[in-house]
């Protein structure tokens, strides 16, 4: 059981890390076009999600740390 724990662990470590990395582009982008096409209102917006993707990544690293440390290495 402890396998196929690891094994769902992982997928969801690597999926909440892609969604970190979508996120983080979105919002850059979303910079990036509010400067060329002078929209204040998307650069703001993006300036917060950039803001928002840090503390998550800050967030999600932490709760590894946590995780690792009640799991160990695993059931004995």
């Amino acid at each position: 059981m402890q396998g196929f724990a690891d094994q769902v662990t992982g997928w969801v470590k690597w999926g909440v890390l892609v969604l970190i990395v979508i996120s983080a582009v979105m919002s850059l982008g979303a910079v990036l076009l509010g400067r060329i096409f002078s929209h204040p209102h998307a650069s703001r917006y993006g300036a917060m999600g950039v803001a928002v993707v840090v503390m998550v990544a800050i967030t999600y690293t932490v709760i590894l740390v946590i995780l690792d440390s009640i799991t160990g290495s695993g059931c004995t």
